[in-house]
Parts: C-alpha cells; structure tokens; sequence
C-alpha cells in the first residue's frame, strides 16, 4: 500500500535521522587511522601467496623464525635489519611483506636494490606484480592502470595514497640519485659489483634515506667467503640473534647446528659396509643427547625465541639456516644427502655451507702454502713425462717472454684429479721461430701411459699478452684446428669474478687471430684451494723428479683482501722475490680445461672413452692407498738440468721422454679422440 503524502511528510525526520547517522559513521570511519598493527599481523591478514611463485598459495602463515624477522621491521627501537641466511628460508616473501606493508599500511618511498638492473626488473615481474594483484589491500590501491603511466612503470610504482616503490640494481649506482627513500632494502647483498668510481652501494642507499626520522635500512643475503662478505661484515655490527628451539624430550634450549665434529648436531646412520644412509637423518641434542627426529621439527620452530648474543642499540641482526626450514626439499635427510655429495669438492663444498647452513666459506686459499710441503707430496710411482693409468686427458699450458717459452703438461683424470706430467722452460729469443718450434714438438707429442696407451694434448692455452703478441697470434692461429688457443688474462679490476672461459672468443685481433680472454682470478680461486687436496676429487699430484724450484713458482702467490672505496676486494698478490712462471702455466693448462668444458666435453666422459683407471680401482689392483706415499725431497734422481738460463727455471728436461711414440705433423688433424676445432661448440 504506497504511503499517503501525509505519511512520508511524516516519515522524513526518522529517515534523515538515519542517514545522517550512517554518513557520520562513514566518516568517522574515513578519517580514523587504520589500527596498529606489526608486519607479522598485517602479512597473515592481507599478505597473499600467488601460484607463480609460491607451491602453496592463498593466505600467509609465517613460520615461528619468520616472525621475528617480519616485526623487527616495524619495531620503532630498530632502524638497521641485517638478515645472513641461507636458501630456503622463505626470504624473498618476508621482502615481499615489507613492501606491501610501506605501499597499504604505513604508506611511505621505498626502495628495493638488487644486485643487477635485470634481477631488479626480474623481481618486480615474478614478485611485485602477483602481489599487487593477489592481495585484495593492494589491489585497491594500485587500481586501474592506463597504457604507458609514466609513474606506473616495471622498476617505479607510484600508488594513489602516496606510496611509492623503486626497484634498483646495485650496478647502476647511479640510479640513487635524485631519490629520498624512508625505507631501503638490499637484496643479496654479497652479488653486489664492486664499484670503483660511484662507491659502496649500501652506503649510497643509505644516504637516500638520511631525510626521515623512522627511516629503515634492511640488509639480506647469503654469505659468501670470509673477509669479503658484506653481510656477514653487518651482521658483526649487529645483536647477532640466533633462532634456539626446545629439545621436546628435555626442553633444553638450543640452537640448530651442523655439528660437524661436535657430539651433537645433525647425525645420520651407516650400513654395515659403511656406506651413508641420509634418510636416518636426525638431531642430537646439545644438552642431553637426545634423539630428536624429523617429525618434532615444525612444533619445535613454532614454539621458538630469537636472543641476541651482543648488545647493539637500533641494529638488529638474524642468522637462519636451513636446519629450520619447513619447506619439504629442506627435510634433514634431504640437507645430509647434498653434504654428502659435495663433501669431497671444494666448490660444491662451499656452495653447501653458503647455502644450506648460511655461513661464511673459508677456504684454504685464506692459509699459506708451504712450497716444501707441495714438495714433499712429490709421488714416488711417476716420474716427469710418465703418464699414470689414471689420467683420460691432457691438457697444456703456456707461459710465454721474451727470452723463453715455459710449458706444462697436465693430466686429469675422474671429477678433475690432477697429473702434473711435464714442465719444460725452451729458452731461446721468441721472436724467432726456435722455440715456438720447440713448443710444437711438445704439443704435438704422443704420451704413453703406463699401460700402454697413447695420449695426446687436447687443448693448450698460450698467453699472448705482453710478450712477443704477433707471434704468439701467428702460432695460435695457425694450429686452431689442434685447440691451440691464443688467451688473455681479463680480471676484472673491481674484484668481481667471471668465468675462467669465456663462451667464445672475447676479441679478434686486426689480423683476424681469435683471442679467449679468460679470468685468470677465478681459475686461481678455484685451483689453490686443490693445494690441500692429496686425493680425490680436484687433487693434485707431482712426479719423484720434479725440483724444488717448481714449487716455489707454484706458490708465488697468495690471496689478499684489501679495502677498496670502502668494500672488501680478494686479489692475488705475489711473494717479494719469487718468479711465478710455472703458476701461469698452472693456471693456463686448467684453463685449457675450461675451454674445453665450454665446448660441450666431460672430463668423466673422456676418461671413460679413453679407459683411464679410477683412483679406487688403481689403489685396489697395486694394494696401495689412492695416495702413495710420496718421496722425500732430496730423495730419487734430480731431473736433467735446463740450458743455462738467466732466470731460475723449474724442472726442465732436455728431451721429451723417450717411451712417447712418434707424433704427427704440426698442422695435421688428430684422430685419437675427441676434438673442439675452431671456435668453441655452444
């Protein structure tokens, strides 16, 4: 029945009652601040998980060390976060959090710095644009955005409520400038370039920031090696937290640890013939002994407490490992079974420790090398030009000045095991055609091994730089087809590392020659480390004859850090007084090697085809421990002296040995295994 006028006239005040009071509520709700609330509880309320970068997505549930991580960003007695953490530990989402927090709740200029311009824009691909997206809080802020916004870009974000997000890459420093930031965050810190010119990135961003009174500054990374590690440098300054968990059968708290030699940490069983078994995986408690399984692993990180061992004002620092990780590729069987697979090689090692316990490596190159102990492991079943059963390939390396030629012959054997097989100093002018005669011969020689079968160099890298170029490019040149190949050592001067072999020729010189420019710092990282080696994978071995001198040239350098603009550099500096010929060469013959790994070969393959013996299999035919005893060092015949020479030289024998068969001719194709011929193979 429709109401009279009367009625409505009637009806109006009770109406307008109404409708003033939902406007007043509706502004009152309007002005009123939205209510406090730390990143912890903003991120299991608005933070969601999107399907192309989580396995579980939808709503955030933060593991127990997570939230602590998250709530020191809104702590206001905190300015400085410094997280050293391993992989798999859920990182990138506890970043991702923040940001959503400084764009939804507390808006304010962030900004987010990854090492490269790409990983910058990689981020804000797989990572910022799901979030904005997923995350209903978010999406209402964003709203829709129109063509090409010049404030709605990959890398800058400016939100309707004020917010803004700039992604950076540390190697444009000098996209810092022109910015005023209330919040920083580095994002694996330790892959930042070091930059000569522009100065420490993190002291850059930090600068951006020094206009706010609440500013925030958040560093995270995975440690690299000890000395050089920029977050492991922070988390020094900082009240060094560490996550302890309670033992659920005596409730002792602890921290989780590897152990390593402790008589607690991570333990696992063997099988009667010793052999590892990962799936019995377990913790020993530190205080009782305790049997702790897998399945206590989640209630324990629930029910965990972060303590800061140092005091420090403002600077909170965490340290996580993998060991709590919930993620089911992080179980502990998982974690003991990638030990065991990189135990034995120094570099997977390492990748292991930065990784999976999140600490920093260090490696053997950080102690002296005594040339007489590398002398004394001198081995007493091989002398020089003998190759052992052991080795499937050769490789050569050459060192080239301007009144001598110094060459080495290596033999590697399975996972990289290391023959030195011959080293000889060709004195004579180079730049005529002598000694690079003499060269050839040695490259071009067939080895006999030890049982029976012939050998030749696969692949020689000849240094062109420096000394005699045009002949060494002519020489290079004319054998290409042999993998004779003409490099250059390229470091790069702001201590970052590349690969020791480039993926094709770095240069070609005016008269068409190819030249490799490889990073001879990268190949002296990865070899010295192999020093402390005597058998196994990566390790190396020395023939009874070989002279002291040889030695003293291998260890003619060690590593340093020194302090550049502000950040730590690793470089290779030499020893006052000893020549380091027989080091490039070294150096040179593994990065022969590497060449030949870039074109597609497998040192295992090889040794394989070619028949070489397992270290394993040779101790168990002669009875002998993979490593034989080695010889004293005035022990056996001295090798045959060089020709007079003006410098000291290592071992270097007048003749080849003569139990070589006869070679082919220089420029002729080599038809015993495989080859690499002209430019590399991708």
């Amino acid at each position: 029945m429709t109401a009279t006028p009367a009625a409505r006239v009637t009806q109006y005040p009770a109406g307008r009652a109404r409708l003033d009071e939902a406007l007043t509520r509706v502004r009152r709700e309007s002005l009123k601040p939205p209510p406090k609330l730390s990143l912890s509880q903003w991120a299991r309320q608005h933070f969601k998980l999107s399907a192309e970068t989580s396995a579980e997505t939808g709503r955030f549930r933060p593991w127990g060390f997570q939230i602590g991580l998250l709530d020191a960003v809104t702590d206001p007695t905190v300015e400085r976060i410094t997280i050293k953490k391993s992989a798999r530990v859920g990182y990138t989402k506890l970043i991702d959090a923040a940001v959503g927090y400084f764009i939804h709740q507390d808006p304010s200029p962030m900004v987010v710095v990854q090492p490269r311009v790409e990983d910058a824009e990689d981020y804000a691909k797989t990572e910022i644009a799901p979030m904005l997206r997923d995350c209903p809080a978010l999406a209402r802020i964003v709203g829709p955005v129109k063509g090409k916004d010049p404030n709605f870009t990959i890398r800058k974000k400016q939100f309707r409520n004020g917010a803004t997000l700039s992604l950076l890459g540390a190697s444009s420093p000098n996209e810092f400038r022109r910015l005023s930031v209330r919040v920083v965050a580095f994002d694996e810190v330790d892959a930042y370039p070091v930059d000569q010119d522009e100065g420490d990135q993190i002291q850059l961003g930090e600068k951006r920031t020094q206009g706010f009174w609440n500013r925030k500054i958040i560093l995270g990374s995975t440690p690299t090696t000890k000395g050089q590690s920029r977050i492991d440098a922070s988390w020094a300054d900082s009240d060094q937290r560490v996550y302890e968990v309670a033992c659920p059968h005596c409730g002792a708290w602890q921290r989780l640890e590897w152990g390593a030699d402790k008589p607690y940490g991570l333990r696992w069983d063997k099988a009667e013939d010793g052999t590892p078994r990962p799936e019995t995986a377990h913790y020993v408690c530190r205080a009782a002994g305790c049997v702790i399984e897998e399945a206590h692993k989640a209630d324990m990180v629930a029910g965990g407490r972060w303590v800061a061992t140092r005091p420090s004002r403002g600077h909170a620092g965490f340290h996580i490992s993998a060991l709590y990780s919930l993620f089911y590729n992080a179980r502990w069987a998982v974690l003991v079974r990638e030990f065991l697979e990189a135990r034995d090689d120094p570099a997977r090692l390492q990748v292991f420790v930065n990784t999976v316990l999140g600490e920093t490596w260090e490696t053997p190159a950080d102690q002296e090398v005594d040339h007489s102990a590398l002398a004394a492991r001198r081995r007493a079943d091989y002398r020089a030009g003998e190759v052992p059963a052991t080795v499937g390939l050769l490789t050569a390396g050459v060192d080239t000045q301007d009144d001598r030629l110094e060459v080495e012959v290596t033999g590697w054997g399975y996972d990289e095991e290391r023959w030195s097989i011959w080293h000889e100093v060709i004195v004579g002018d180079t730049a005529s055609g002598e000694p690079w005669e003499r060269l050839d011969a040695v490259l071009l020689h067939r080895w006999r091994r030890q049982d029976g079968a012939s050998l030749v160099i696969q692949a020689a890298a000849v240094d062109t730089q420096g000394h005699r170029t045009q002949q060494a490019y002519g020489f290079c040149t004319a054998r290409a087809r042999r993998n004779v190949w003409g490099i250059r050592g390229a470091g790069q001067r702001n201590g970052r590392r590349g690969p020791v072999w480039p993926r094709k020729p770095s240069t070609r010189t005016k008269g068409g020659h190819p030249v490799y420019n490889i990073d001879p710092n990268t190949a002296k990282d990865e070899l010295f480390p192999r020093f402390g080696l005597e058998a196994g994978p990566g390790a190396c071995h020395f023939p009874a004859d070989y002279d002291t001198e040889f030695f003293r040239q291998l260890t003619a350098e060690r590593p340093v850090t020194e302090r550049v603009r502000g950040q730590s550099v690793r470089r290779w500096r030499p020893r006052g007084g000893v020549r380091n010929e027989a080091w490039d060469c070294w150096v040179y013959a593994y990065a022969a090697l590497c060449g030949l790994r870039q074109g597609g070969w497998s040192v295992n393959r090889v040794c394989a085809e070619q028949g070489a013996v397992a270290p394993t299999a040779a101790a168990a035919e002669t009875g002998r421990a993979p490593s034989v005893a080695p010889v004293a060092a005035s022990a056996g015949a001295g090798p045959v002296q060089a020709p007079a020479s003006p410098v000291p030289v290592p071992h270097s024998p007048s003749a080849l040995p003569t139990q070589a068969v006869a070679s082919p001719q220089a420029g002729g194709r080599r038809t015993r295994g495989p080859r690499v011929v002209g430019r590399m193979r991708r």
